[in-house]
This record gives C-alpha cells, structure tokens and sequence, in this order.
C-alpha cells in the first residue's frame, strides 16, 4: 500500500516531539512546513539522523509556508505540489505555555483568565491555513493541535473547521484509567473510559482534581463490564491529581504528541479505532470519538444524547473565557476574564469576528510582551533589594 503523505506545519517542539514518536516507524511520507526554513530543515535533520540512529532510513521533506495574509495564494500552490493526505496544524503566534515563564505569582494572577481571550493567537495562524487548504487540497483531513476546543468551532462557523483536534481531554484519559485502575485494584490496560470535557476541565483536573464547578461526563468499563457507579468522580480525579500528577509545560506536551500520534496513525486505518480527541467536525470541547478509513465519528456512551455532550462542553467553554460563538463565527469573550486581562495587561476585547483574529493577536501580543518585560524586570529588582536587605542585615 502506498504510504499516505503527512504534513506537519510549525516547526515547534509539539512538530518535534510528534516526529520523535512517528519517524522511527517510518509509516508515512513526511513533509514539513514553516516560515523559517533553514529551522525547520535542521529540526527535519534531528528526527532523520536520530532515526538512522536505530537503523531507520527515513525521508523529510521541508517547505517554507507563513501562516498570514499576504501567503493564502502561496501556501495553496504549496499545498498543490504536496498533495497531503492528512495536515497536521502545530502554528501558533503564542504557546499557551509561554505565560508559564512569568514569575510564579505573575503567572498565577495572569492564569486567572483562562485560555479563551488568547484565542488570537491561535485562531489566527488556522484560519489562514484553512483557506489555503480549501483552495489546494480539501479533502486533505486537517488535525488541529492549536486550542482546537475554540478554534475548530469558530472555522465551523465560515466552513473551514479543521476535520478534529488532539491533545486536551485525550490527555486526561491515561490518568483517569489509571485511577480507576487503582481504586478496581487492576491494571490500568483492564480499564476502558469514554471522558466529555471542555479544555477548562481537562486544564483543571491534573492540577487541583475536581473543580468545584466542573462539566463533564465519565463512564468506564473494566474488563468489557460498565463500573461507572461504582468509582465517585472526586475520587478519581483526586487521584489524578496526586498519585498521577506528571510534569507539565514543555515537557508535558509529551502526553500531547501521544495523543496525537493516537490519531494521526489511525486516521485511515482499515479498522475503526477508540481514542479521545477535541472538536471532531467543530463540535465545542473534547469527545470519545471513532477514526479509521479515513472518517472521524463520534463515539458517545450510550445514554449520552450529542445534544447534551455539546451542551456539557459550552458550558466548559464559558469558564474557560469564551462565552459564545455566533452564528457568523464572532466570538463573545467573557468578561470575568477579559477583565483580568484589561487589568494585567490593558487589553480589552469583548468580541473578535475571525477575519479580525490576526489584528487582534498582534495588538495582544505586543502588550503581553510590554508585560512580562515589566513583570521580569521588577522580579530582578525584587531580588536585588532582597540581597541588598540581607547583606544589611549580615552587616
């Protein structure tokens, strides 16, 4: 059979970490896009000599493509020479993960307003991406790996959502096996879970276990039997938190490029595969869904009415910052959290229409970046004057 053709774009450590697990296998055609080339190429180098490393001879092929206006038209004659069968987005202007770099009571203070307002950064860079897509190659299937919870809803709202997303509530799942594995006293392989949950939640759980208001839905089998009544959410999740807490930021996108590999590989699988994914077909939030011969479905317990998962995972959204998303894909932010980013940052943005999202992470990023420079700088001064306060007191 001949081997489908991957294109990751951006050439970050999510890309890196996704080929560090795929090139080794060697299943696939690779080709690889971003707008710094000469990085990209070296990144590609990396994964192939590490590779050969096991004896593997594989091949990557680099592009160069810029998630902005002025590229739409490029990236589409780009897309048309690689003919993808499966893109996989990684480009953001900004890392969810890069306010982790503030000082810790800095972070704290800016955490407080969830994901949703940074949604910009995110959306912007997809929605360039999916207009090159629907003009080159649409029926290539898109995996979105950036905030898909929000950003594959609002792309479904002007016809261009991404086919699904990975990360978030899949990387719950592991966890939650194993902590119910724990109280069953069997092997966590013994365990089968199906876990609904909006981004928010998944974010919230490994850090504090069960939020005090938390929208979700979990039922699990153990051995092909459904135990669901038997093991109490605050408990499992408790464990999640305790027993199972694991490294985040950086090092935990590890568990992100599992879940993605999850996909990935299993998109045209000849057999239907059980996995956990965010926004299938730009549903809000995250979902157990089936992926095989070349089709995403959703895989809801029975019981559980689409309606009503959709339903759990709005809710999710509202606390993750983002209120609404209008028919027209404008998108309500809440003002609980954009307050905290009017008052940390001056930034203030009670709505954004998609064709706006570029303008809107530009003027987002550039005040972020006046704030940490302020935040790192006073953090510098703080520890000057505490050294200059103890050498005083040591005098």
């Amino acid at each position: 059979m001949q081997r489908k053709k991957l294109l990751i774009v951006g050439g970050g450590n999510l890309c890196l970490q996704i080929l560090q697990i795929l090139l080794p296998r060697n299943q696939f055609e690779f080709h690889l896009a971003s707008r710094n080339l000469e990085q990209v190429t070296r990144l590609g180098n990396l994964v192939r000599l590490g590779a050969l490393q096991l004896d593997v001879s594989a091949h990557i092929e680099c592009w160069e493509m810029d998630l902005v206006e002025g590229w739409i038209d490029r990236n589409a004659q780009t897309l048309a020479r690689i003919k993808p069968d499966i893109i996989v987005n990684c480009a953001s202007l900004q890392s969810w993960r890069i306010i982790t770099q503030l000082p810790k009571a800095t972070f704290e203070a800016l955490d407080q307003a969830q994901l949703g307002p940074w949604l910009p950064m995110h959306l912007a860079p997809a929605y360039a991406l999916m207009r090159s897509v629907k003009q080159a190659c649409p029926k290539a299937l898109v995996v979105n790996a950036a905030f898909p919870d929000a950003v594959n809803p609002v792309l479904y709202k002007v016809g261009m959502a991404p086919d699904v997303g990975v990360g978030n509530i899949a990387n719950l799942v592991p966890a939650t096996r194993s902590a119910i594995a724990r109280l069953a006293r069997c092997e966590p392989t013994r365990v089968y879970v199906k876990l609904v949950g909006q981004h928010f939640f998944s974010h919230a759980v490994p850090r504090q276990g069960l939020p005090s208001a938390a929208n979700f839905n979990l039922c699990c089998w153990i051995d092909g039997r459904e135990r669901s009544e038997e093991f109490a959410p605050h408990e499992v999740f408790a464990l999640v938190a305790d027993r199972f807490r694991r490294l985040g930021g950086v090092d935990g996108q590890y568990l992100t490029a599992m879940s993605a590999v999850s996909v990935i590989e299993n998109l045209f699988s000849e057999q239907e595969v059980h996995v956990h994914a965010p926004a299938p077909h730009g549903l809000p939030g995250g979902y157990p869904v089936k992926v095989g011969m070349g089709q995403i479905l959703l895989g809801l317990p029975y019981g559980l009415r689409r309606e009503e998962a959709i339903s759990i995972n709005e809710a999710g959204q509202r606390q993750d910052g983002i209120q609404a998303i209008l028919a027209d894909g404008t998108v309500v932010f809440g003002r609980e959290q954009m307050n905290v980013m009017e008052e940390l940052l001056g930034y203030f943005m009670p709505d954004m229409k998609v064709q706006d999202a570029a303008a809107c992470a530009a003027e987002l990023g550039r005040k972020y970046h006046l704030f940490a420079d302020r935040a790192r700088q006073q953090g510098v001064s703080h520890h000057g004057n505490e050294e200059r306060s103890s050498a005083r007191r040591c005098g």
